[in-house]
């Protein structure tokens, strides 16, 4: 799906939604505004460092094995262990366009929005221990990173609770989507340098590197003959609680927190006609 014709299916099903207030569109009041996050996924750090070690286990195990045996072939594994050290990173910002068909003293928005957001999920450090047969032994250490950086339209819903206040709490539900493009632009890197200890003899190193977009990794791997599906489409779900300050009847400041794909913390300067 282009990005043209995801607008259009927005700007319809805006029209939609707002049909049954068109009465009250001669006292509707329009909202243009401003917004820069910074987003994240650390709040599940734990839960993702676990499933991350699982997941890379065996297929470090099997590597490092794999490199070993081409030149000794004797050795056999006794036991490994692994620790995984995770992070991520981003921002967000973009422009809105906001309809509160209820005039000036509305609750009730709906808005538009054209969003970039940069994704950066990381592994700081994965170290590892494989120990061996005969007293040897192979420690090693990774990392590696996953970016991507969408573009994405976004529809969304505002409720603000005590729109008369100078200080207004509001609650923002909200969908978006990038088209899959976003996938195959995406940069995967990542590097690893190992040490293999066999008594008696000098220490061998082991190292690799690499950065690839997952268009290339995909051409690799359909090369080889292998499969790998990218969805057509990166979704976006929003879910912010936020507090609105006016500065002047028609400017106003706000700052929320919540999901994004993530989690996200936003500020906002608004322009109310």
């Amino acid at each position: 799906m282009s990005f043209r014709k995801f607008l259009k299916i927005m700007l319809f099903s805006l029209f939609l939604l707002s049909f049954p207030a068109l009465p009250l569109l001669a006292q509707g009041n329009f909202e243009f505004s401003f917004h820069y996050s910074r987003w994240s996924i650390d709040l599940l750090k734990g839960f993702i460092e676990e499933g991350i070690s699982e997941a890379l286990e065996n297929e470090f195990k099997d590597r490092f094995l794999e490199d070993i045996k081409e030149e000794h072939p004797e050795l056999e594994e006794v036991s490994y262990s692994q620790e995984v050290s995770f992070d991520s990173s981003g921002d967000n910002y973009g422009l809105e366009i906001r309809w509160y068909p209820g005039g000036i003293e509305g609750a009730f928005s709906l808005g538009i929005s054209v969003e970039k957001t940069t994704m950066k999920l990381s592994l700081k450090e994965v170290s590892s221990s494989l120990e061996l047969s005969e007293g040897s032994g192979f420690w090693a250490n990774a990392n590696g990173e996953l970016m991507l950086k969408p573009l994405s339209f976004h529809l969304s819903f505002r409720w603000d609770i005590l729109p008369s206040s100078r200080l207004t709490p509001y609650i923002t539900l909200g969908l978006g989507a990038a088209t899959g493009s976003v996938f195959e632009k995406g940069e995967v890197s990542y590097s690893y340098s190992g040490t293999l200890e066999i008594p008696g003899e000098e220490p061998e190193e082991y190292q690799d590197s690499q950065k690839k977009t997952i268009k290339q990794i995909i051409d690799e791997l359909e090369e080889e003959e292998e499969e790998f599906f990218l969805p057509g489409f990166l979704p976006f779900l929003q879910l912010n609680l936020g507090i609105k300050g006016k500065i002047t009847e028609n400017i106003h400041l706000l700052i929320d927190a919540g999901v994004w794909d993530g989690f996200l913390i936003r500020g906002s300067i608004a322009f109310r006609l």
